[in-house]
């Protein structure tokens, strides 16, 4: 694993938690974390959980989902209120009867023999080991990919399908591709199988890099792609006659590694195009991938792409692709809230941008 890969946060041992055992009054235990005091469990793995799934009842009642802006003060407000119920780690193991057992409390903490972890944290590491060795397809891949820790992979299909049919329409030969900002990588597997070989591909988060590392490796295709960790073009200094871009939707501040693939700063469509215009020649083809979602929400009222090719002659759409979003079409769970009338209006996209070389 690379040196500087983000793992969770951990308390060592000498933390002072209060614990709790089966028959504690929630009430009381609710008080003491909202009083930021740290709470525990002792005995089944069912205890805290039970605890965790009355609590969210409690915090949906009282931040109640209706839209976009809701969902995500609940999902904030939850998350402050759950980071203090923590239980103990003892060399790789949950101590807790019934706790799924998580490979990577011992990879990511070598040498830390006891330590907490928040619960909610837990649950997260649980699922994304489940996503890691279990794998998932993803539709027109022959074969599963294996998402590791902390890296981003789509949760839904359409604007993947958009690609994989462009792709299979526009069976021009390019000769050098680079994915910005990978992910998981599932774009550069698409490329692959369109028989494009000499692809590079980059990631701000390191984590993301390591995945595709791993997963190139586990099917032989490591020597058709480049990997580099930074952000953009992460200082490859070759022209590529195909960049592919599925970038964060929704304007905002990004508060984690994966915050960065949902949200964008200001400034960020400006950047991006400026670098883009740096590697690439004249008919090379910008294909990005993008929702209508933030303006049928009301996040925002202009189209961050539209407006970027309203302004920037050095750059032409030569066609926009669209698909209907499916509902309930996610390889996750559902979303917590149910399918707004703003959501059923949403739309992918694939802009299919040429650089004229002006």
């Amino acid at each position: 694993m690379p040196q500087n890969y983000i793992k969770p946060k951990v308390f060592d041992c000498n933390t002072e938690v209060i614990q709790f055992g089966p028959g504690n009054k929630y009430g009381k235990i609710e008080k003491l974390i909202q009083q930021n005091k740290k709470v525990g469990f002792t005995k089944t793995f069912g205890t805290a959980l039970a605890f965790y799934s009355w609590l969210k009842k409690r915090a949906l009642n009282k931040y109640s989902i209706k839209d976009y802006r809701s969902e995500r003060l609940f999902r904030q407000k939850f998350r402050e209120l759950t980071s203090n119920i923590l239980i103990k780690v003892i060399e790789g193991k949950v101590e807790l009867k019934g706790a799924p057992h998580i490979p990577w409390l011992k990879e990511f903490f070598p040498g830390k023999e006891c330590f907490y972890i928040s619960f909610p944290e837990f649950l997260g590491m649980n699922g994304a080991w489940q996503w890691f060795s279990k794998g998932m397809r993803f539709p027109g891949l022959p074969y599963r990919l294996h998402p590791f820790y902390g890296t981003y992979f789509p949760t839904r299909t359409e604007h993947l399908e958009l690609f994989d049919e462009w792709l299979n329409k526009n069976n021009r030969r390019f000769g050098k591709a680079i994915d910005v900002g990978t992910g998981c990588g599932v774009l550069v597997f698409y490329m692959l199988k369109h028989k494009i070989t000499d692809i590079s591909a980059t990631d701000i988060n390191p984590n993301a890099i390591y995945s595709l590392k791993n997963d190139l490796e586990k099917h032989d295709l490591i020597q058709n792609v480049q990997l580099r960790q930074g952000n953009f073009f992460a200082g490859f200094d070759k022209k590529f006659d195909l960049v592919t871009f599925n970038p964060p939707w929704i304007p905002g501040k990004p508060k984690s590694a994966i915050d960065r693939a949902i949200y964008y700063e200001n400034g960020m469509w400006c950047d991006f195009f400026n670098e883009t215009a740096n590697h690439m020649s004249a008919g090379s083809k910008l294909v990005l991938l993008f929702s209508n979602f933030p303006l049928v929400e009301g996040i925002c009222n202009i189209h961050p792409i539209q407006k970027q090719m309203e302004s920037d002659n050095r750059f032409r759409v030569s066609n926009i692709v669209t698909k209907q979003k499916k509902s309930d079409n996610s390889l996750n769970n559902k979303s917590l809230s149910e399918e707004t009338e703003a959501k059923s209006k949403e739309i992918i996209e694939l802009w299919d941008i040429e650089f004229t070389g002006k």
